[in-house]
């Protein structure tokens, strides 16, 4: 992979992971956000909105405090999707797919480590949306920028 200056992993660990963090129809918004405030505190965070996409930079070491602040404090549901890419554009890449709700519990069996951009909103679903049986696409997804495949 080409690293391009002045292109933020905000934006292209996404796209490499198959998920855009725009999709006429889907979301119309993004937010991005740190992982980690001033003095190691929680970034404030914005209320839910169906048409929004969070993109999360250094935030997968506090991802089940995070998940659970996002339905608790924001008002967001706990199926909301949530993608995790991991060493964007490096040859180790892995997408990491699930919900709030249990983000958390795949992260930790797949050992998810930073460096990782968390991305959450409908657009996860956009282009990993079902696996050949027609069901959603939740767990490991490998070389998800050449085609999603379950692993």
């Amino acid at each position: 992979p080409r690293v391009i200056p002045g292109v933020s992993a905000a934006f292209s660990a996404p796209l490499l992971g198959s998920i855009p963090v725009t999709h006429r129809g889907v979301a119309n918004q993004v937010v991005l956000c740190t992982g980690y405030g001033r003095d190691n505190t929680s970034p404030d965070l914005i209320r839910y909105h169906p048409e929004q996409t969070v993109v999360f930079l250094m935030a997968v070491g506090r991802l089940r405090q995070l998940s659970a602040r996002l339905i608790d404090l924001a008002g967001y549901p706990g199926k909301t999707p949530v993608g995790i890419v991991e060493r964007a554009g490096c040859p180790e890449q892995r997408t990491v797919v699930g919900t709030l709700e249990d983000i958390g519990d795949i992260a930790e069996k797949y050992d998810v480590k930073p460096p990782s951009t968390i991305v959450v909103g409908e657009v996860v679903r956009v282009l990993l949306e079902e696996d050949e049986s027609g069901e959603s696409v939740v767990g490991l997804v490998q070389n998800a920028t050449a085609g999603a495949e379950l692993v």
